[in-house]
């Protein structure tokens, strides 16, 4: 082997050496033309990769505002839904409204029962009043009420007069609730209410 070739191999090997540990650094191109086509496609390659991006952006926003009007559209029926439920539900709550002859008849099944010819007579306004209400504390209440009710019978009366001394009367009564058997409270509190029942029909 000559000097010559020698020479050569021995800075070839550690060239190729280095490249065997380190490995190639990159491709690089071997001439200009190929550099400026590589740049190039870089930039077409970026230029398609930003308009994917965008596109991929575009329909996430359009979806995105998609389901926002859905959610507005679900959220403005609902709200109108539970409106009617709720005028529904008062509405039945309330129920429907009582005829002419339905309010009499309940009025007329709510009254008291009326009092006898004995126990009010309505000529002259005489009444007999029950045990519980013949009581001395009481003979004030009931020359008052007897009084407005021979007013009435000679055409002379104050229908809320006569309410009055009466509601005054029921009023002191239930104050003595305690001095009273339940029984007589009972039937003196009834006796009230029928008298003021009666009462009604002479307003004026």
């Amino acid at each position: 082997m000559s000097v010559r070739r020698i020479a050569l191999l021995l800075i070839v090997l550690p060239v190729t050496a280095v490249r065997a540990q380190w490995g190639d650094s990159g491709y690089h191109s071997s001439t200009l033309e190929e550099g400026v086509q590589r740049g190039y496609a870089d930039v077409v390659r970026s230029q398609g990769m930003a308009n994917l991006l965008n596109s991929q952006a575009a329909g996430q926003y359009e979806q995105a505002r998609k389901q926002y009007i859905e959610n507005q559209l679900s959220a403005t029926q609902t709200y109108f839904e539970m409106r009617r439920y709720n005028t529904e539900a008062r509405r039945a709550e309330r129920g429907t409204p009582l005829s002419t002859e339905q309010y009499v008849r309940l009025a007329r099944e709510q009254a008291p029962e009326p009092l006898t010819a004995t126990q009010l007579d309505p000529l002259t306004g005489a009444m007999s009043w029950p045990a519980p209400l013949r009581v001395p504390p009481y003979e004030p209440f009931r020359r008052r009420i007897e009084r407005l009710f021979q007013d009435r019978a000679t055409g002379y009366t104050v229908y809320g007069d006569i309410q009055k001394a009466i509601q005054e009367f029921a009023a002191q009564l239930k104050a003595d609730l305690e001095k009273f058997p339940a029984n007589d409270y009972v039937a003196a509190k009834k006796f009230l209410e029928s008298l003021a029942w009666a009462a009604r029909g002479t307003q004026s």
